[in-house]
């Protein structure tokens, strides 16, 4: 009985290992940081916007077989630029942005997303994920179109938007300040964001 037993355990363990040596290893797309980009749009209470971008230092995408399954990027926060302004001008924003007043860049360098869920079909998925800014951790879902072509993936999401507020950036905001009339500045920013990644 105790032979049977270990012969057993014994088929288990060769049937388990042999499972783990031929389970198809995920494949990881590294992120083109020259060819990616984030765009981001700032508006004001009375119309008003102010537009840039920003750089993505690194980044992964993770699939199993042709299905998005997770990522991570890491968000360039001294990176920031302005691109609807010029000179001075320019520089000044940026440099507020960067400062205590909006993303504190000193202090938090980097922002970063983390892919929890996708869902969907074929290229276009709904992308659910943990955002990290000022080190505060918040869970956002977006749509997204993805598309896998030999080793080489693009990855759009229009129109992102992100509540500035749920990461204590609360400068000018109508929800925390009052009489501020015209110089309130929106809750949210879109990010409109272009991913490309290569195996």
């Amino acid at each position: 009985m105790k032979r049977t037993i270990s012969s057993t355990l014994f088929s288990v363990a060769l049937l388990l290992t042999f499972y783990a040596f031929t389970l198809p290893a995920a494949d990881v797309f590294k992120v083109d940081t020259t060819k990616s980009k984030i765009a981001w749009t700032g508006r004001n209470v009375a119309g008003g916007k102010h537009t840039g971008e920003i750089g993505i230092s690194q980044g992964d995408l993770t699939f199993d077989g042709d299905k998005l399954t997770g990522g991570t990027f890491t968000i360039d926060i001294n990176a920031i630029t302005v691109t609807d302004l010029t000179g001075d001008r320019a520089a000044r924003l940026a440099n507020h942005l960067k400062s205590e007043d909006f993303f504190d860049a000193p202090k938090f360098g980097t922002a970063v997303f983390k892919v929890t869920k996708v869902s969907g079909s074929g290229s276009d998925l709904s992308i659910t994920g943990d955002l990290t800014i000022k080190g505060i951790t918040k869970p956002i879902t977006f749509p997204a179109t993805v598309h896998q072509s030999g080793n080489m993936v693009h990855a759009i999401a229009k129109e992102v938007k992100i509540d500035r507020t749920q990461f204590d950036i609360k400068y000018r905001s109508g929800n925390f300040f009052s009489g501020l009339g015209d110089r309130a500045i929106s809750d949210e920013f879109q990010l409109d964001i272009e991913i490309v990644a290569v195996k």
